[in-house]
């Protein structure tokens, strides 16, 4: 529990998000295969967040300038082993296609305790996801999340009655994701 089981580095960031002529490749693609009116949230390491931005209008999409804050109160990850501090907060990109109004308005600080770690690394808690996602959904859409890891989408957008895409190539989180499915009683897994 607790690893990645990926390599979580820059050059797989740039790998990911970058063509090789260096323009915008998965905020390129997410914005083609989004509907018309679209919401995109997206985790990012604070040295990536300007980067991504970028990235991110380059290829159509209108990013708000500033991060919103995941605030973790346990928290205990440390790039400084032995000199601190704590790092209690993670960061999102929050962009937009076409002109979507929010379905509610809330604040850019979200708190959430992590979820018991069902193996990942970077597991998010699904009450995170509920409540990114209620900002945004109404009842039928589909919503994809191309990073699934454990799945945490997939229980938050069956609690919203929306349809969840989730693609995850790790396939121990791939395994426990198929779980929260077989737990909702959904009748369908690919």
């Amino acid at each position: 529990a607790g690893a990645h089981g990926y390599e979580d580095t820059a050059e797989n960031f740039y790998r990911i998000m970058l063509n090789d002529d260096g323009s915008p490749r998965l905020p390129r693609l997410l914005y083609r295969v989004a509907r018309e009116q679209a919401h995109v949230y997206c985790f990012c390491d604070i040295d990536m967040f300007d980067f991504l931005r970028d990235q991110f209008r380059m290829a159509g999409w209108k990013v708000h300038r500033t991060p919103l804050i995941w605030h973790k109160p346990n928290g205990m990850r440390m790039p400084w082993p032995k000199n601190g501090p704590q790092r209690r907060y993670e960061i999102l990109l929050y962009a937009m296609k076409g002109d979507m109004p929010v379905q509610r308005i809330a604040g850019d600080v979200l708190e959430y305790r992590p979820d018991e770690n069902l193996g990942h690394g970077a597991q998010k808690p699904v009450a995170l996801y509920i409540d990114l996602l209620s900002r945004s959904v109404v009842p039928g859409m589909r919503v994809l999340d191309p990073f699934a890891g454990t799945g945490p989408i997939i229980p938050a957008a069956h609690e919203l009655q929306c349809t969840a895409v989730a693609i995850e190539r790790d396939a121990t989180s791939y395994g426990i994701a198929v779980k929260r499915v077989e737990l909702l009683s959904i009748p369908e897994v690919i």
